[in-house]
């Protein structure tokens, strides 16, 4: 019998132990990244800069809503510099 409580005994304490860590308080110390939902101003400061943004956007998210653009921006175009390869 005293094998048996002993057991019982040491078996509650384990459960009472791997359930106590499943209740715990969450992560909330992290901070949320804005959404971003227009093209910032600093990519029209020139086509380099607007082409330079357009490559740093991720091509396989589909879950983000689409990007606005302000009617009074537009890229100014450079006829000195070479294209820049969109690939």
């Amino acid at each position: 019998m005293k094998i048996t409580r002993k057991l019982l005994v040491g078996a509650a304490m384990a459960s009472v132990l791997v359930l106590g860590g499943c209740f715990g308080g969450g992560d909330d110390d992290s901070v949320a990244t804005p959404v971003v939902t227009e093209v910032p101003d600093s990519a029209f400061a020139s086509a380099s800069a607007f082409v330079t943004y357009l490559l740093t956007l991720s091509a396989s998210d589909e879950s983000s809503e689409p990007l606005t653009i302000k009617d009074t921006n537009a890229v100014p175009p450079e006829d000195s510099a070479e294209p820049i390869p969109l690939v």
